[in-house]
């Protein structure tokens, strides 16, 4: 490791153990001010983020309204971090006192078809509580992540998700581990609303084409496995409510290429409507529109 990877470990590891000392009041308002750090002082992400929301809702915000809620998408980052921090630092990670769960029975439902449950959301709210919540309502559940640069902060991320009961598949060999989780009739839960660059399918996504990753609607439609789309909600300090949506159930009709496209537009749609919804949830900072369409 470099001298960079081992001082970026042990950033995180102190952090875990201060949050780790933290009452949960304190640890949002902590996260909160961590926030606010962040939106002061890193510009160039804080523009990016007033330009997404100006163009997604300049027509509904004021533009003072619309600041505040830029500031509050970097608040809401800071919970999420600091909360985390507390949970991976915390000797039990039982977190069903946490969480409202609402849709429980459509999981239930698509696991009786024995062809696995394709769980899809995006960076939205607290996501890495949303897989821990699926393992914690007793389904095997399996997420597919990227591998960080770090690889001591990677193993240490890959820990802390398997201490909460989850299985990692690593994206970059992930196509036949995913397979074959299905057959096992597992979950596999999927992050879908980050740019795929060229490869991706392009669907609406908030008034604008957006390269997507077609996995989720790829393995729907080769396996069998139901779509459920899901979010989890901030309700209060260390308070969440987690929902599992109605199933998309991926049926081929021979045309591949447009299958895959009308089932990535139809949970991307449902994402859109979550973060329309609670639009300081989602994660603004990442250049969702990077990737242009091809000109025709």
């Amino acid at each position: 490791m470099t001298l960079k990877h081992h001082i970026e470990y042990t950033g995180v590891r102190l952090l875990m153990h201060i949050a780790g000392l933290l009452s949960p009041s304190r640890g949002v308002w902590i996260g909160e001010r961590m926030g606010d750090l962040a939106f002061d002082l890193v510009r160039k992400r804080r523009d990016l983020v007033k330009q997404h929301l100006g163009r997604v809702f300049g027509n509904e915000y004021e533009p003072d309204a619309l600041h505040k809620l830029a500031r509050n998408v970097y608040r809401q980052l800071g919970r999420l971090a600091t909360e985390h921090a507390r949970l991976l630092a915390a000797e039990t990670t039982d977190i069903r006192d946490r969480i409202t769960v609402i849709g429980y029975d459509h999981i239930a439902q698509a696991r009786r078809q024995g062809k696995g449950v394709i769980l899809v959301t995006g960076h939205f709210g607290y996501w890495e509580l949303l897989g821990a919540s699926v393992a914690a309502l007793g389904y095997p559940m399996a997420v597919v992540a990227k591998d960080q640069h770090n690889p001591a902060v990677n193993a240490l991320i890959i820990k802390g998700r398997e201490k909460l009961g989850m299985k990692v598949i690593s994206m970059a060999a992930a196509t036949h581990a995913i397979m074959r989780t299905l057959r096992r009739n597992e979950c596999v839960g999927l992050l879908m609303d980050q740019d795929a660059g060229p490869g991706g399918t392009f669907v609406d996504f908030l008034g604008l084409e957006a390269s997507t990753y077609q996995g989720p609607a790829l393995f729907a439609l080769r396996s069998g496995a139901p779509i459920i789309p899901c979010f989890i909600i901030r309700e209060g300090a260390e308070r969440h409510r987690v929902v599992f949506e109605s199933p998309i159930e991926a049926v081929p009709s021979g045309y591949e290429t447009a299958d895959i496209q009308r089932y990535t537009q139809a949970y991307t749609a449902v994402l859109e409507r979550y973060v329309r919804m609670y639009p300081d949830h989602w994660f603004w900072v990442h250049r969702r529109w990077k990737t242009r369409p091809p000109a025709v």
